[in-house]
């Protein structure tokens, strides 16, 4: 594609604006200004989602190479051009083969730019709906292996940093970027692994420790930090109104308010009952719960979070936007390839 014309987001300037811009070899090479007259439509960056275990039928921990190829059109289709698969707690053996098939695929849509490994290094007094008898304590043989296996892409940890031993956060942020979440921890505990290296909050709010008067707990060092902090904004999860909280928090640390879906295999499929790495839910609407009530995760996609969130915080199209795009590529260290329209980076946008 060379010189098309169009409003194209500028997100330095966070607002759109008349562009010509050119692709060659799969990269932006040129994008100029240019008068108003000629555009007819609007370019935005392609959305990122670093925390989903899948869509459309497609389950990360169970998927073959092919088949997490064939995933990653459907990703594309509701406007993620990049994404971290995310591998959740399991016996070791299974994550190692669900990375290794990521490693493998040869994607056809949305880019596999890193691994999101959520678990097993986390609280089982936090699990959500991961299994407590393949929760572990950190080991860093084993995670030092999880990393070479997803080299040269990146990796990402969610890890409970009050079962992390000391030095260890900081020794993983070296080759890694790390997350807390499903944790026990205190407000104390949860700003110590962000002086330690900590870059992120995972799903905030759920399956952490809450806000108090007295006690901010980790919910509270999300807020209150200069870390990023992700956000399922599907209205279930967390409140509109706590979303439209939580926006206003952060900004006083700006663009670290990150949207995700934290997706399911059913995402974009009917209502029934579904199976995710073994672990048997029904899906009702929107809400995905397991027998006895613990929610699942979500089925919802990054346009739909977008929007929601412009709605929840009352903010412009354009504010939330950078919540999708980059955000989440500073979170996990792809900001240089992807989450903007700039010369060099992927040419990876929406129409």
């Amino acid at each position: 594609m060379k010189n098309h014309e169009a409003f194209v987001f500028d997100t330095k300037e966070r607002k759109f604006k008349p562009k010509k811009i050119s692709v060659e070899n799969g990269l932006f090479s040129a994008v100029s200004d240019i008068s108003a007259t000629t555009c007819r439509s609007y370019i935005v960056p392609g959305l990122i989602d670093v925390h989903t275990h899948g869509r459309c039928g497609y389950d990360i921990m169970e998927a073959s190479a092919e088949k997490l190829s064939m995933m990653s059109l459907e990703y594309a289709k509701v406007g993620t051009t990049a994404l971290f698969p995310t591998v959740m707690t399991a016996p070791t053996e299974k994550i190692k083969s669900a990375i290794d098939n990521i490693m493998r695929s040869d994607v056809r849509g949305a880019r596999f730019l890193g691994v999101h490994v959520e678990g097993p290094y986390i609280s089982e007094k936090k699990p959500g709906c991961h299994n407590v008898c393949d929760i572990r304590m950190p080991d860093r043989a084993e995670i030092t292996e999880l990393i070479n296996m997803t080299a040269p892409k990146k990796a990402h940890f969610t890890v409970a940093p009050e079962k992390c031993p000391e030095g260890l956060i900081a020794e993983l942020s070296k080759s890694a970027t790390i997350g807390v979440g499903h944790t026990a921890a205190n407000f104390c505990e949860a700003m110590r692994a962000v002086g330690n290296g900590a870059v992120s909050f995972t799903h905030t709010f759920n399956a952490m420790t809450g806000i108090s008067h007295r006690e901010p707990g980790t919910a509270g060092a999300a807020l209150y930090s200069d870390a990023y902090a992700e956000f399922i904004a599907d209205g279930i999860h967390v409140s509109p109104e706590v979303i439209a909280i939580a926006y206003r928090a952060k900004q006083a640390h700006k663009d670290k308010f990150v949207l995700i879906t934290d997706s399911l295999p059913p995402a974009g499929l009917p209502d029934g009952r579904y199976e995710m790495n073994g672990i048997g839910f029904n899906l009702i609407g929107k809400s995905a719960k397991r027998d006895d009530g613990t929610i699942v995760g979500s089925v919802i996609d990054m346009l739909t979070a977008l929007k929601n969130l412009s709605k929840f915080a009352d903010i412009t199209f354009e504010e939330a936007l950078i919540c999708a795009t980059k955000a989440p590529a500073e979170m996990v260290g792809i900001y240089d390839s992807v989450g903007s329209i700039d010369i060099g980076k992927y040419a990876d946008f929406l129409i």
